[in-house]
């Protein structure tokens, strides 16, 4: 069974220009999720099929003191560690590599500069199970977070509420899924990121033929899935 299966399923993400194109003006869009394109590569929890990728200016793994967005908090295995504590949860060793390997993150990059960021703390949820925040654009108009469930299971929510960090407002320590103030965006943390990467590499090299490389056949062969 799916995990979190009373959570809406959609894709929040940038269009593919050429080829998916948002349905109006926006930063985002919620793409069907059942209609995205299949993922041909065998996505391993080591992550090699990242490590394979070059290098990219202005990844994920940017340095302190760039031009690009830099969070208050690194994030780091170090402090997976303390925000997880004593919970009854591990986060798939896909997560917990990319987290704790600086080399991955280098090869992944973001249209609307997003960035690493473990937050304050983790997000209890109703029914069971943790939220893990990981990702939030510069603007903040939406945040990626990992669920883990005490039995191992696992998805991606995407969500425009800050869970994970205490505003002054109110403190978002608790996920309520009957709530519908989230998505599932990815069945896995490995899915996730291999989305999140190539519809990036897709859109700077559509956008930018000048500067960019072209699409490689796996790009173009998943941007052309909307062709179809």
């Amino acid at each position: 069974m799916a995990a979190l299966p009373t959570v809406p399923r959609a894709w929040s993400s940038v269009e593919l220009p050429g080829y998916r194109e948002h349905p109006v003006s926006a930063t985002y869009s919620a793409f069907d999720y059942l209609q995205l394109p299949p993922i041909e590569r065998k996505l391993d929890d080591d992550l090699s099929w990242l490590r394979e990728q070059s290098p990219v200016r202005g990844s994920l793994g940017a340095p302190a003191g760039s031009s690009d967005p830099v969070p208050a908090r690194a994030a780091t295995r170090e402090q997976l560690d303390g925000l997880i504590g004593d919970r009854l949860i591990t986060p798939p060793r896909s997560f917990a590599i990319f987290i704790g390997d600086p080399v991955p993150r280098t090869r992944v990059r973001s249209t609307t500069l997003a960035y690493l960021d473990l937050g304050e703390f983790l997000v209890d949820v109703a029914g069971g199970g943790s939220l893990i925040h990981f990702l939030s654009d510069q603007q903040w108009v939406l945040h990626w977070l990992l669920f883990v469930g005490v039995d191992g299971s696992q998805a991606v929510v995407v969500t425009d509420v800050p869970f994970g960090f205490a505003d002054d407002e109110k403190t978002h320590r608790l996920f309520d899924p009957e709530r519908r103030e989230a998505q599932v965006c990815a069945e896995s943390f490995s899915e996730f990121l291999y989305r999140f990467w190539i519809e990036n590499e897709i859109w700077l090299r559509a956008r930018d033929r000048k500067s960019e490389p072209p699409l490689t056949d796996e790009q173009r062969a998943y941007a052309e899935h909307y062709l179809r």
